[in-house]
């Protein structure tokens, strides 16, 4: 199967980019059905690409190959690159870390696959149709690594035959599994994505490195990773803050795994189900010396980044206003449509209109197992930086 390219909308591709968008398409063959393996080519009919064909996307095709010999039409192209991705990573990956992203989209050359492992679990996401085609090998090749329990889970009604999130093997909805060391649950089945956060692993080691000692505020906590770790490091006391009472119920249980269970430290941590902006507006100035701002995507689309822009500001703003001088705000937007220049400048924006002095500490991203080709900056979702918050202007 063929598509070629109007004139000149080659470029990208031959900067390695792993989109076509439908405007960049001149002619296709007219049997081509969702999923198929495509040759892209140029107007003039020189080889570019392999791809995959989603005619219901304006990603037109999701590129997986730029080597003429290598079209993906066989299975032992996808085991191999598979295996190549699984050795990459598990040399990322910390020995006492069983928690970690083995497939990750573009970043692996795996366009539409995501798979999250958790111990001796396996959660896979599939994305595009050209990512459904490959649902049967991709199960066999999680089961050659020793997955089990294989959990597809599914976002859209096309993305299984029921529409909905199914076991494939094994029934284990709720893996403990490790990260540096410490202990959590990944609620696979009701939770967030595919149950856990995996791409802030490192963040949360920073957040150790600083909270010995502190009053931690962990605002949208969700699973409470970041208040496992600093009450784990030291900190005075860490409240957790979540609108989901079940995800208070999570971060509970995992401060019970890692031993934060006696009665002391119960009183060291404190669960609220409660939404994070009143509590910020409403909360008391100066208590806490360091806060953690980790929303979920307040923007899906280019179409909402300007309110989604004042969210952000919003929530910094009230966060800079009321930290204790020399506090910390570890703050992160994960929707992949507010660059990194833009959280900036948002940042900058909450600094000035609460009218303090802030330094910038760290930049901070997603973690190694999550890397993004240099060909595809889209693939950098998640930014952070780490604030200091020295005192009025």
């Amino acid at each position: 199967m063929v598509i070629r390219l109007k004139k000149n909308k080659e470029k990208a591709i031959l900067n390695f980019h792993p989109w076509v968008f439908s405007g960049a398409i001149a002619s296709r063959e007219n049997d081509l059905t969702p999923g198929s393996i495509v040759r892209v080519e140029s107007i003039t009919g020189s080889f570019l690409a392999w791809g995959h064909y989603d005619p219901k996307s304006q990603i037109r095709i999701r590129l997986f190959s730029f080597e003429e010999s290598k079209n993906g039409s066989d299975d032992s192209y996808w085991m191999d690159h598979w295996n190549e991705i699984y050795q990459s990573k598990k040399n990322l990956i910390p020995n006492d870390t069983t928690g970690f992203r083995l497939f990750h989209s573009e970043g692996d050359s795996v366009p539409g696959i995501v798979v999250d492992c958790y111990h001796k679990t396996a959660v896979m996401q599939l994305k595009t149709p050209g990512a459904l085609g490959l649902r049967k090998l991709l199960i066999s090749f999680l089961e050659l690594k020793g997955y089990e329990t294989i959990f597809e889970k599914t976002d859209k009604p096309e993305g299984n035959k029921e529409g909905e999130s199914i076991f494939h093997k094994g029934e284990e909805s709720e893996p403990i599994f490790t990260e540096n060391g410490i202990r959590f649950i990944s609620d696979i089945t009701k939770g967030q994505k595919t149950g856990f956060f995996l791409d802030q692993r490192e963040n949360r080691a920073l957040v150790a490195h600083y909270a010995s000692g502190r009053k931690v505020l962990n605002t949208f906590s969700y699973s409470g990773a970041f208040s496992v770790y600093a009450l784990l490091a030291g900190a005075e006391l860490v409240h957790s803050l979540d609108i989901s009472k079940q995800a208070i119920d999570i971060c509970e249980r995992n401060l019970v795994l890692n031993g934060l269970s006696s009665e002391g430290n119960q009183a060291r941590h404190k669960g609220l189900v409660q939404d994070s902006f009143d509590y910020l507006k409403s909360m008391e100035s100066s208590f806490y010396d360091l806060i953690i701002l980790d929303p979920p995507a307040f923007t899906k689309s280019i179409s909402t980044v300007n309110q989604a822009s004042r969210g952000y500001k919003d929530i910094n703003m009230r966060a800079i206003s009321k930290i204790q001088t020399g506090g910390l705000i570890f703050t992160f937007s994960c929707s992949q449509h507010i660059s990194f220049d833009l959280f900036k400048k948002i940042v900058f924006g909450a600094a000035k209109d609460a009218k303090k002095r802030v330094r910038i500490l760290h930049h901070l991203t997603q973690s190694p197992d999550h890397g993004y080709s240099v060909f595809h900056p889209e693939g950098e979702y998640l930014k952070g930086l780490v604030i200091q918050v020295d005192g009025d202007i």
